[in-house]
């Protein structure tokens, strides 16, 4: 019985997709446009239907509770962090320590906040130091305590 009206949801977006693309493309200017700006208008009927369809035929497979869920280890994910950092400080995993504290200091100096004040910057460039030195010292902190 659930197969049925799911499969019955389904049909009725294909139905009503069709009516809404006549209609849309009745009038070729505003057809083409949606094509242009905004194709998920145009297939909304049968997304919106296949979505309901296949929720009613398989609940456990299609449900929003199972949409979400974000399978990665606790070690995959602080590899992809430490990459981000050792990006950040402008270094590689395989630089020694001295070479990675060097450019640590040397992006410290050119992008920290009172350097950059100094130089009557906008206001613009001055937020952007901030937000770069922040993450300049998260990164070094990070890649410190890595090494240690």
């Amino acid at each position: 019985m659930r197969t049925l009206l799911g499969l019955a949801f389904i049909a009725l977006g294909i139905f009503l997709e069709v009516l809404w693309l006549g209609f849309c493309f009745g009038s070729i200017i505003i057809g083409i446009l949606l094509l242009i700006f905004a194709p998920a208008i145009l297939f909304f009927p049968f997304n919106f239907f296949l979505v309901i369809g296949l929720s009613i035929i398989n609940p456990q497979k299609y449900s929003q509770a199972n949409r979400y869920k974000y399978h990665n280890n606790s070690t995959n994910q602080a590899t992809n962090d430490l990459d981000k950092y050792y990006k950040v400080l402008e270094s590689k995993e395989s630089d020694p320590w001295d070479v990675i504290k060097a450019n640590y200091r040397r992006l410290i100096k050119e992008y920290h906040y009172d350097s950059i004040a100094s130089k009557d910057l906008p206001e613009e460039m001055l937020k952007f130091a901030e937000q770069k030195t922040q993450a300049l010292n998260e990164a070094y902190a990070a890649v410190k305590k890595h090494r240690k």
